[in-house]
């Protein structure tokens, strides 16, 4: 199979009579203030949701597929913080095909350009090789919030 693109995003819908993919709020940078006093020691886990929308085309329509994908999130060290594996079978006569991939959560190390890496086994060979990689620059600001005062 052949990646042509994927894009990340907050949500997509599928329109359900026409198969019409529709695509929302791209992302390609995310802003975190955080509070300073509150700042976790280590690494943080950015409790947000996003959707890698892919589109592929099949060489061998003619039999049975099967797209066996890798998805890893690398930080701007090169550390692989997250990845995690899917198989989507794709059946006899289809041409083209497009996946939806939920991300929950954002494992975030320091502020910089994250890479979103989608890996593909191809039929007969035993490792992935990198299909794609979208940036996910990430910038973090660090502040003193102010505490609300109680009132006696």
């Amino acid at each position: 199979m052949q990646h042509i693109w994927t894009v990340l995003c907050q949500t997509s819908s599928i329109d359900i009579e026409t198969n019409l993919l529709s695509i929302f709020n791209c992302v390609e940078e995310l802003n975190l203030m955080i509070d300073k006093t509150k700042a976790p020691q280590g690494d943080l886990v950015v409790p947000t949701e996003f959707q890698l929308v892919s589109f592929w085309t099949i060489d061998n329509p003619n039999k049975d597929n099967e797209l066996e994908l890798r998805i890893e999130i690398v930080d701007p060290i090169g550390k692989v913080l997250n990845g995690f594996e899917n198989k989507y079978p794709v059946k006899k006569g289809i041409v083209r095909f497009r996946n939806r991939t939920n991300i929950q959560g954002l494992p975030i190390t320091e502020a910089g350009r994250y890479l979103v890496r989608i890996m593909q086994k191809e039929e007969g060979k035993k490792q992935f090789e990198i299909s794609t990689e979208l940036p996910l620059d990430v910038k973090i600001v660090y502040k003193l919030m102010d505490t609300p005062v109680a009132k006696k």
